[in-house]
Formats: structure tokens, sequence, C-alpha cells
């Protein structure tokens, strides 16, 4: 929060990022036995505060990384996702854009597209193959960001497939719903 202030300060309108709070815990060692999803009911009310302290500093949107919707996940890490974004979105006026990355979304795009966020992030780099099952599936009136520059690449994007890629979403959602982006953090470049 105090970055978001720094940033908005200095004229800057940032969009701060958070990992999301069900890969957090599936992610996250667990000290003992136990069910990491168990304790989402606790780390909820600390996320809602963290968003509440950004709506109130005036950040419009909010991302949330939740890379574990690319991998294989039991009914109970999928009815987590509900719950959780059920929760963080209560009484909020945050836009959130839900960030997936390093795969396909595959048997979760379900999960996703039931979420009650503002907008979902795809990695079209790794996953090309996803995009029409996500343009099926994926609300309209929501924003899709298109993950069609390599984010863990140096060398220069092949913008030329990028560009079909975006063209063809284009006429399908038209400009107002799509939004050009890195397939993922630009944390792995120089």
């Amino acid at each position: 929060v105090d970055e978001f202030k720094a940033a908005k300060e200095l004229g800057i309108t940032t969009r701060p990022v958070l990992v999301g709070p069900v890969s957090f815990l599936l992610l996250g060692k667990m000290q003992g036995e136990g069910d990491a999803l168990s304790l989402l009911p606790k780390l909820l009310p600390v996320y809602s505060q963290v968003l509440k302290a950004l709506e109130e500093a005036g950040a419009e949107w909010v991302q949330i990384d939740e890379p574990c919707l690319v991998l294989d996940l039991t009914a109970e890490a999928k009815k987590a996702y509900g719950e959780a974004y059920d929760a963080l979105t209560k009484d909020s006026k945050l836009k959130i854009m839900l960030t997936t990355y390093f795969g396909d979304l595959r048997d979760n795009l379900t999960v996703a597209a039931k979420l009650p966020v503002a907008g979902l992030h795809i990695d079209l780099v790794r996953a090309p193959g996803q995009l029409d099952d996500v343009l099926k599936a994926w609300p309209k009136g929501k924003l899709l960001s298109l993950g069609v520059i390599d984010g863990r690449n140096i060398w220069k994007s092949d913008l030329t497939k990028a560009l079909a890629i975006l063209e063809a979403t284009r006429a399908v959602r038209g400009a107002d719903e799509i939004v050009v982006a890195p397939s993922c953090s630009l944390l792995h470049t120089p």
C-alpha cells in the first residue's frame, strides 16, 4: 500500500500485484500434517484488509496472480477459488485482474470463468492453444489480457505472430475487451 501511495504521489497510476490466496496456500509448506486449504478462512480477512487499504488509497485495479489455476486441481481446490473470490469481491469496488501463466487453464477454465473478477490474464506464449476455449468461456463485458509477449525471453518476440493473435481476438471480442501483455511477470528477464 505504501508503494502504491508513493507512486501515486509521483503521478504514476499502478496496478498492485498480489499472490492469490489459493495459490499461496497450495504452494506453501505446512508445518506438520494438515490440509493447507483449511487455512483459507483465516487468510481471507488479511487479503480483504489489504484490498480495502488499496481501494481507500485510490487503486482501481489489483492484479492477483493464481498460477495454480494451470495445474491439476482437486475438487476442494476448485471450490476454494470460488469461496476466496466471493469473499474478496464482496463489498468491494476494486477491479481484479486474475492472472495465470506458464500453462493452459484446461479443466480450470470453468472455475476461472465463474469467478467474480473483472479480468482474466492468460499465457498465450506457453499455451497458445487455450485461446479458442477461453474466448468461448470468458464472459462478454469482462477484460481478457492476452500474454503474447514472452516474459521469459530476452529476445525479440515474433510480433507478426502476436499481431495475428490480437487481430483474431479483436474480431471476436472487440478492442475494448482485450489488453496486450507479457505472458508472465518480467521478473525473469534482465
